[in-house]
């Protein structure tokens, strides 16, 4: 069976532009024991997604650097529509690990998983229509996003990019 969600730009390399941190496979392979037991995320964190996401009646989430896709099955178990992305082509592995062992569920048949990265994200990934109802970011992984040139200025393109994937009119564009 060809995955024809799925389509890797390089082997062991990320996305243009950005470089692979995690390019030697070590972290996606601890990542795991890193978060903890997904399914004993605490009831909060949960709770409190979940509830932001419903208040603003949001259906399709996009879920910028994923890494491994945690957050991302948490909201497809919940019933959202699911787009994730990261760079990290290692990273990637652990969600379409997922995907392929739950593709008899619907929400896992249809999820959708790219490798993109936030300074190119427009070029990287298709926006269905006019957008996103969200984009979530969640984690440390903003963190992870080197200053270039030292003014912030990849900051705020990646702000941007990650602004234009919502669809106009939703709370926050």
């Amino acid at each position: 069976m060809v995955d024809s969600v799925y389509r890797t730009r390089s082997l062991g390399v990320a996305a243009e532009g950005l470089p692979d941190q995690y390019a030697d496979g070590q972290a996606a392979r601890v990542w795991q024991l890193y978060i903890g037991d997904t399914r004993s995320r605490t009831a909060e964190y949960r709770s409190w997604l979940l509830a932001l996401l419903r208040q603003h009646r949001c259906r399709s989430v996009l879920d910028v650097a994923c890494g491994t896709g945690v957050d991302s099955i948490m909201l497809l178990e919940e019933g959202f529509q699911v787009t994730s992305v990261d760079a990290s082509d290692k990273m990637l592995k652990y969600a379409l690990k997922e995907r392929w062992e739950r593709r008899k569920e619907e929400p896992f048949d249809r999820w959708v998983i790219e490798e993109a990265n936030w300074l190119t994200l427009e070029k990287d990934l298709e926006k269905p229509g006019d957008g996103f109802d969200a984009v979530i970011c969640l984690g440390n992984s903003f963190a992870h996003l080197p200053d270039f040139k030292g003014d912030q200025s990849d900051h705020k393109l990646a702000l941007r990019n990650i602004a234009s994937m919502v669809r106009p009119g939703c709370p926050g564009h």
